[in-house]
């Protein structure tokens, strides 16, 4: 009906056209208007209604009318190229165009795959597959009018690559020799091409596959951009090449030792090989007219002056390393002849001056002058020049006496005789009263006669074995056994009369002590954990030895008695151990008057004592020992001062004290175990000092102790080693390290008996300076490689730590790190408000330091070794806080290369209102506030410190931050924000321009983990310190959060951070936040990575770590299913992936609302073992979630126990997790297994399917008989199928009426059967 409509049309217009009428009528007629107004009713004003179906083709419809179509023109799309990159989505191009729309679309030629153009709108969108030259596109819009064309270019590069790592950024060569590095990972498209700029090294070259490889033929330490391009865009890493030498070795020269004399003619040239020896060098220099050639290390010359046998060190250096061999050099001179003395023959007298008598020679000129045997007392020989003179004072018979005269060419000799006429003996004295002298040690003990002459000495009785009276009254000698205490009556004789003096000696062997303690003794297993007893007096000695190796046991001398001192009380009377005994019978002796002190609870021992033939005094106390050997007391008493002096006055006596007890339980409560605990109150007089440090209770009493774990014999072979050059052997040296080491942390420096020989060893060596060197580089202080140089450096330590403001010295070591001060800083007074009210965290927050004081910044800076001035007011005085110099607290005593001293910092009590303060190698300056303290706002004024760049986000403008505050002269500078406080050195800092929107970025990344995990507010401020080392890993958790200084250009860059972010930074913060019951057991490391993952992905917007991409993920789950899914495998990123999987499904929410329920647990409600761990934490999870995931887990293999299970089957089971039926075969589980409606022949059986497993099918089995988990033995069943989750139920038919059945059903996966069951029920009777 339309076409004939539009035809006709067309036939009416045609009539109707001018052209057209002349086909009808030769004539023109003009045509009649109708006035429709008056003739409403004429055909001509009849006004039909237009639709869409009324158009031609080439029209269209307006709405009321149809118009005629025109042509679409300038057809345009925006843009007249397009440059696209393999994989990413192109932006719809969306065409434009004047006049009617096209209704269909062309395009030549066609686009490039997976671009495509819609026929109907003609839009270009997709993602474009492969790479495609630039190509012109002709695209054609036309409807049945006309059309536009517009032509469009596009190119297609390849997926360019993102990131180029090697497994190192450093490359070591030595010179000529082959090295390389291989290929690097690069994520993205494939590279097509390599560029290194600058250039590699002669000899090396890049790789097609980006490995480099080659000879390194020139020295070098370069570093190098490595790019890795393809049409799609670049990727670059840095890395650096170091070229050194081969190392030099076999350094020799002809001889070990040379002996020349003035005026030989010398060359001498070294054998070497190895690498090119780019320097010589030899110390101590040579003597004068020898020349030590720089360029191939010869000895050449004539030489000029004398020079005794010397050890000379001569070094070979390259780049590649150094070695150096040890020679000796001696230059003699022309030996002396024909002396005499003139008169030869001496007749003197006794307080006399004789003339001095000089000496006369020929040829070479004497250097020094000895004689044998001594001169008589008074006179002297002068070693330099040979002269005798002096006033005799004893007389002596005619006596002759060899003189020599010496160089280093040789010697005469000559005779001279003298003789002394006397008086009576008088003012004869010996130093001391009393001599407590060692065993096998040369004894000296002058003889002071202020009278004559002494013919004879004779002593009574005879002195112990090994030593004598000489001809002057000097008693010397060896002792070689020990003895007890003995009066010695000395007698001086000459012809006007004899004298008789007396004096006390006692000879101790405190090798034969320990033999004495311990023969025949073996291992105790004692109770109770001990604290170290150290042996730091002269005469004081270990005995034991736990397994650790500290001293638990030891023992001293003291006066005429002596003490034997136990790390536990309860080891004194310990009767399951023959050492108790023993200890008693070397302390008291044999059937002793043995005393139980009052209130120590030794009186069960008495029994034991007199079976050992003792007779035992109870209830003794120190105000009364008299009538008893020895005492056995607890070294934790309640004895004043009297009572500690009636103790020390009865050891001096010779009474013998045992004493028990550990300090480290009173260190909990209690400070400075040095003068405070009890037992130490007399540990200057005894020698035995309790530590506050703790031990095991495995007592090696088999073992004699090493030599030089006795202090006192490792102290004195440290001395002679270092000053006296007697070489300790290193495992001798390392015995001597560890006792001398245990004690210079906790002994205090007002114990001079051990301390004094110990700073004049320091005082003689000087201090030591460790080189400054980055984590990679190999440069530092090698711990254990010169065990008396690590001896030195712990008591530097010791000293650093001990020693008082004013008298600590400036060490040099702090040029090195933490760096110099300059010269003309000023030193300013400031006063700073701190808050004093920090809370700290909660213990449960284990690895964060919890309980740690808070450091409150000051803004100021401590120069090394100048004192610092702290005033605050009377009030504040007594608040108990302390001042901290130095922010890098870790120790480093655990590394085998230490980059800096392990301790640097000091902390100092506020307890006036001034106090001095210092740091001897200087530091940020913090008031150092004890967690849990409530002091509000404290003011304290600091004097003489320097400013450090200090930025405070909200205070700190960035204005005040770049003209001001970064310039600030100190070497270590802090970036301070709401959540976060670095310490980074003031170096990285001084071009940092945009500080608040680095710290409100680093901010937002401590908000995001405080709400991750739950724990809000967060009730302190964390704080990151950058070291050049730490005491473990790249990074590690604590307060503070400590990494290595390598990372501080990373974390001081916004632009950096924010698009790359720091796993590691993440990581160990995460750390921070892990509460200790809900990190689950093997999850150290997995939780804290709940934080580098989603700040990662949600603060920075990548990935983060490759252990966390899909594949590696997919791996780990494969490798962990297929053995077993084995619970104690499950740890680090295997723990990751089975918290990843919550979090994709449920997002972090459950995972936070799950830790935040154990922040509130009574202790009742804290999970105490790992089971209950597990099992708590899967309530927790499901509860959040509203699933029940106890299967989820169990298939990780979680200790889920039933009431587990029974506590949440009241929610769901997530049954559409990952795991299923592709890492793990789950089993069905079936509940509410019932009968119901039972006729004479059927049952209805129902049950719900709590869980449908993995490919689960059901059958249910029947009969009259129970026949448990066996299929074969039931008589009927009924395959039920597959299954789902809900309620379902079947009828069994067929059944025999008044009789009784069971039943159950069989779930079978493709990996394994379960049964549900029994039910039973009895069908019907049938009616009668």
């Amino acid at each position: 009906m339309r076409t004939i409509r539009l035809v006709a049309v067309l036939l009416a217009f045609l009539i109707l056209s001018p052209g057209c009428l002349s086909l009808f009528s030769g004539e023109e007629s003009e045509s009649e208007l109708v006035n429709c107004e008056l003739e409403p009713h004429n055909p001509d004003c009849e006004i039909g209604g237009v639709t869409e179906d009324d158009c031609f083709f080439n029209e269209v419809f307006t709405g009321d009318y149809c118009r005629l179509m025109t042509s679409p023109e300038n057809l345009d799309y925006g843009e007249e190229s397009l440059l696209l990159v393999v994989g990413q989505t192109i932006q719809a191009l969306t065409p434009s165009f004047t006049g009617d729309g096209p209704q269909n679309w062309l395009i030549n030629p066609r686009l490039p795959e997976g671009l495509n153009l819609d026929l109907e709108s003609g839009v270009i969108s997709g993602v474009p597959e492969s790479e495609s030259p630039l190509t012109s596109y002709t695209i054609i819009g036309k409807n049945v009018v006309g059309s536009s064309v517009y032509i469009i270019d596009i190119e297609i590069l390849s997926e360019p690559p993102v990131n180029i790592t090697y497994f190192t950024n450093e490359i070591f060569c030595t010179l000529s020799k082959p090295c390389g590095i291989s290929s690097p990972y690069n994520s993205g498209g494939l590279i097509e091409n390599w560029e290194v700029i600058p250039a590699l090294p002669l000899g090396l070259e890049i790789l097609d596959s980006g490995s480099i490889s080659g000879t390194a033929q020139q020295l070098g330490d370069s570093n190098h951009t490595v790019s890795g391009s393809n049409s799609g865009g670049s990727a670059y890493t840095d890395i650096r090449i170091i070229t050194i030498h081969e190392e030099p070795v076999n350094l020799y020269y002809s001889s070990h030792f040379f002996q020349w004399f003035l005026g030989d003619n010398i060359a001498e040239s070294p054998n070497i090989e190895g690498g090119e020896i780019i320097d010589w060098a030899i110390e101590p220099p040579l003597p004068d007219g020898l020349i030590f050639s720089q360029t191939d290390g010869s000895i050449i010359g004539v030489p000029s002056e004398l020079h005794a046998i010397r050890e000379h060190y001569v070094t070979a250096t390259n780049t590649g390393g150094s070695i150096t061999t040890t020679i000796l050099i001696s230059v003699q001179d022309i030996s002396p002849t024909n002396i005499r003395y003139d008169p030869y023959l001496l007749d003197l007298t006794v307080n006399e001056e004789m003339s001095v008598l000089s000496p006369s020679w020929s040829d070479g000129t004497p250097e020094s002058w000895e004689i044998f045997p001594n001169l008589p007392q008074g006179l002297t020989l002068n070693p330099e020049n040979g002269e005798i003179s002096g006033t005799p004072i004893y007389v002596q018979d005619s006596t002759n006496y060899q003189i020599w005269a010496n160089n280093t060419g040789g010697y005469t000799e000559t005779q001279i005789s003298i003789s002394i006429s006397s008086l009576p003996p008088d003012e004869i004295y010996w130093p001391e009263s009393e001599y407590v002298l060692s065993s096998n040690t040369s004894v000296l003990i002058p003889v002071t006669n202020n009278g004559p002459y002494i013919d004879t000495w004779e002593v009574s009785p005879s002195l112990p074995s090994g030593l004598v009276i000489l001809d002057n009254g000097t008693i010397s000698g060896i002792p070689d056994s020990r003895t007890d205490w003995n009066e010695y009556t000395i007698w001086a004789n000459n012809t006007g009369g004899a004298v008789g003096l007396s004096i006390w000696i006692v000879v101790h062997d405190l090798r034969a002590d320990q033999n004495d303690l311990l023969r025949g003794m073996n291992e105790a297993d004692f109770s109770g954990w001990p604290s170290p007893i150290l042996p730091i007096g002269k005469w004081a000695f270990p005995v034991a030895f736990e397994s650790s190796g500290i001293p638990v046991v030891s023992a001293s001398h003291v006066g005429k008695g002596k003490i034997l001192g136990y790390g536990h009380e309860s080891w004194v009377d310990y009767t399951n151990h023959p050492f108790s005994l023993r200890a008693v019978e070397w302390v008291c002796g044999e059937n002793a008057e043995v005393g139980l002190a009052y209130g120590a609870g030794f009186d069960d021992f008495e029994n034991k004592l007199q079976d050992a033939g003792h007779n035992v005094h109870l209830s003794i106390t120190p105000s009364d020992l008299t009538g008893i050997d020895c005492l056995l007391d607890e070294f934790w008493n309640g004895h004043d001062d009297n009572d500690n002096a009636a103790l020390v006055d009865f050891m001096n006596s010779g009474g013998g004290v045992i004493m028990g007890g550990h300090a480290w339980y009173w260190s909990y409560s209690n400070t400075d175990v040095a003068h405070n605990y009890p037992g130490n109150k007399i540990a200057k007089s005894t020698g035995l000092f309790v530590s506050s440090d703790w031990g095991y209770n495995d007592v090696y009493f088999q073992n004699i102790p090493h030599e030089y774990s006795t202090i006192s014999n490792a102290i004195a072979a440290v001395l002679a080693d270092r000053i006296d050059g007697v070489e300790m052997a290193n495992d001798d040296a390392a015995v001597a390290y560890s006792a001398i080491s245990d004690c210079t942390g906790i002994v205090t420096l007002d114990y001079t008996d051990f301390w004094t020989p110990l700073r004049h060893l320091v005082n003689q060596t000087g201090y030591t300076v460790i080189p400054y060197s980055t984590l990679w580089s190999s440069t530092g202080y090698e711990l254990g490689a010169d065990p008396v140089a690590d001896i030195i450096l712990r008591l530097e330590d010791a000293l650093m730590f001990r020693l008082p403001a004013d008298e600590l010295p400036i060490h040099p070591s702090h040029v090195e790190f933490p760096g110099e001060v300059p010269s003309n800083a000023t030193r300013i007074t400031r006063t700073v408000t701190v808050n004093g009210t920090q809370s700290g965290l909660p213990s449960n927050f284990g690895y964060s330091n919890p309980r740690s004081s808070l450091r409150m910044s000051t803004g100021l800076y401590a120069p090394p070794g100048e004192i610092i001035t702290i005033t605050v007011d009377e009030e504040v005085s007594e608040l108990g806080f302390s001042i901290l110099i130095g922010a890098h607290t870790d120790g480093l005593w655990n590394k085998e290369i230490i980059k800096r001293h392990s301790r640097i910092y000091r902390t100092w009590s506020i307890e006036n209102t001034t106090t001095i303060v210092a740091n001897a190698f200087g530091g940020p300056i913090y008031a150092y506030i004890p967690a849990g303290s409530s002091f509000g706002e404290i003011n304290v004024t600091i004097s003489g410190a320097i400013r450090a760049p200090l930025f405070v986000l909200g205070e700190t403008s960035d204005f005040e931050w770049i003209y001001s505050e970064k310039e600030n002269p100190a070497p270590w500078a802090e970036l301070v924000s709401n959540n976060f406080i670095m310490t980074v050195p003031s170096s990285e800092i001084r071009n940092l321009n945009n500080p608040s929107q680095l710290m409100n970025w680093w901010d937002r990344a401590l908000e995001m983990e405080h709400e991750l995990y739950g724990f809000e507010p967060w009730p302190r401020v964390e704080r990151a310190v950058f070291d050049v080392q730490i005491s473990v890993g790249w990074m590690h958790s604590g307060y503070p959060f400590m990494a290595h200084d390598l990372s501080v250009p990373d974390v001081v860059n916004y632009t950096h951070m924010s698009e790359n972010g720091d796993w590691g930074m993440f990581h160990e913060l995460g750390h921070n936040h892990q509460w200790m019951p809900s990190t689950l057991p093997g999850t150290t490391e997995t939780s804290c990575n709940f934080a580098s993952v989603y700040l990662m992905e949600d603060l920075v917007g990548v990935e983060g770590h490759g252990a966390v991409d899909s594949e590696q993920r997919r791996n780990r789950m494969e490798s962990y299913f297929s053995d077993g899914s084995n619970i104690s495998n499950w740890s680090v990123w295997t723990a990751l992936d089975t918290y990843l999987i919550i979090k994709e499904e449920w997002g972090w929410n459950p995972i936070t609302e799950s830790l935040s329920v154990y922040y509130n647990l009574s202790p009742a409600e804290v999970p105490s073992s790992d089971d209950e761990e597990f099992n708590a934490w899967v309530l927790h999870l499901s509860n959040a979630t509203g699933y029940n995931l106890a299967p989820y887990h169990s298939a990780w293999g979680f200790p889920l126990n039933e009431n587990t299970y029974a506590a949440l089957e009241h929610l769901p089971v997530w049954v559409e997790d990952p795991l299923r039926g592709e890492f793990f075969s789950y089993d069905a589980i079936i509940r509410n297994l019932d009968s119901d409606d039972e006729t004479t022949s059927t049952t209805d059986i129902s049950w719900e399917t709590y869980d449908n497993g993995t490919n689960t099918s059901l059958i249910f089995y029947y009969g009259t008989i129970d026949m448990g988990n066996q299929s074969s033995g039931w008589s009927s069943s009924q395959n039920l199928g597959d299954t789902s989750v809900g309620n379902h139920s079947t009828t069994v038919t067929g059944l025999s009426w008044g009789t009784t059945y069971y039943g159950r059903i069989q779930a079978s996966s493709d990996e394994r059967t379960v049964w549900f069951g029994p039910i039973s029920w009895t069908t019907d009777y049938p009616l009668d």
